[in-house]
């Protein structure tokens, strides 16, 4: 990436490239470089989606207090020790 001198690839140009790294058995990796990457993707949701998943988190946390609310507490057992009597 950083020998091509481009500061953007398209999705297919880094899928040819992952699959050309693990195709070849000789491939030089080098040294590891400090730098930051920038995904520029806009993923567009329609209002029945928002919705939906709205919906969907609401009955998720409902399903997850119920479980808490209706869940059995275990109460620790106190260990019952048995004193034998001593004949002196």
């Amino acid at each position: 990436m950083k020998q091509s001198g481009c500061n953007g690839f398209a999705d297919d140009e880094i899928y040819s490239m992952a699959v050309h790294y693990y195709d070849e058995d000789n491939v030089e990796v080098g040294k590891p470089v400090s730098c930051g990457v920038v995904v520029n993707h806009h993923v567009e949701i329609s209002e029945e989606e928002k919705a939906q998943a709205k919906a969907n988190a609401l009955k998720r946390l409902q399903d997850e207090a119920y479980a808490k609310m209706t869940a059995k507490k275990t109460v620790p057992k106190k260990e019952v020790t048995e004193v034998q009597p001593s004949l002196f």
